[in-house]
């Protein structure tokens, strides 16, 4: 065999091997076109039917909740509208009307206006119309009124001066509204920080006074602060002292109107300021000073009205 017949008789066996594997293949079919081809076919179909199994199983399987739906929404303002329509005020709450006259009265305190201030405070006690909120604010704004006024005075002592006007009416201001209904129903501790001040404003004022030697203007003053409610004993027992003291200075000066009396002096006058030191003592003693802490002052006073029937008689 030459080498020639050799190469075709090779070249003829492997073409009949590709031969036969070409066949191969078609006959079994690409597994990939297999694929496609089933799924053309399934989607020409349709889906497919569940089987009796997949039915019974999907009847047994719980059957998701039912979407609620979702409530409108409400915008921040409307629903607080609508919560303050529904809910009533509750009993004693302060109208607007209340709010205003309380920071026009106010007004009035924090410029001295006390007159006016004073007028619409009666009025408001007379008809009931004060309510618990304005005595507070109205006892605070007071209290302040009183701390920048002894302030003011101490200032113009160095000069010689000062109006103790203003003082005196914030003040009784105070007392008429720390002693009213409104104001009873206060926290305690609000009453008595009140009280405290009003009555350092009193003591503050008598020592003003008796220093300057207008002894009966300080009686005066410090009665009030001795008659100051709720102060505790600490407080009461200095005021009282100091009004001891004070009344004995008054019934002192008194005794120095006996040289006049000797001479041209006028009797009236003197009977009248006796009289008066007599009645500072008795309503001492009404607010509860001992009898033997006024001896002194008592004391100068009669000697007074002894020398005044001496003088009388011809």
């Amino acid at each position: 065999m030459t080498v020639e017949e050799a190469l075709l008789a090779v070249v003829g066996l492997v073409a009949i091997v590709l031969l036969f594997l070409g066949l191969t293949q078609a006959l079994e079919g690409d597994p990939r076109a297999r694929l496609r081809a089933r799924r053309r076919r399934l989607s020409r179909r349709g889906p497919a039917r569940p089987t009796a199994r997949a039915r019974s199983v999907t009847a047994r399987a719980p059957q998701p909740a039912p979407r609620l739906r979702e409530p409108p929404v409400v915008e921040p303002v409307q629903l607080a509208l609508e919560m303050a329509e529904a809910v009533p005020e509750p009993a004693g709450a302060e109208s607007a009307e209340d709010l205003a006259w309380r920071e026009r009265v106010a007004g009035h305190i924090r410029r001295r206006e006390l007159g006016e201030a004073r007028g619409l405070i009666d009025r408001a006690l007379a008809s009931g119309d004060m309510t618990v909120g304005s005595a507070e604010l109205l006892l605070e704004v007071c209290s302040t009124a009183i701390a920048r006024d002894l302030w003011r005075l101490r200032r113009a002592a160095r000069r010689g001066t000062g109006d103790e006007a203003p003082l005196g009416a914030v003040m009784d201001t105070t007392r008429v509204i720390l002693e009213s209904e409104p104001a009873s129903t206060l926290v305690a501790e609000q009453r008595q920080q009140a009280g405290r001040r009003l009555w350092r404003g009193h003591t503050r004022l008598g020592l003003r006074r008796w220093r300057s030697g207008d002894f009966e203007a300080a009686v005066e003053t410090l009665s009030g602060a001795l008659s100051v409610p709720g102060i505790d004993e600490r407080r009461r027992r200095l005021a009282r002292d100091l009004l001891v003291r004070t009344l004995e200075d008054a019934a002192g000066q008194s005794l120095e109107l006996i040289p006049q009396l000797r001479g041209d002096g006028d009797r009236a006058a003197a009977v009248e300021q006796a009289q008066r030191v007599l009645g500072h003592i008795r309503r001492a003693r009404e607010e509860g000073i001992p009898a033997e802490d006024l001896a002194v002052a008592v004391s100068r006073a009669r000697q007074l009205l002894e020398h005044i029937e001496h003088t009388s008689v011809p």
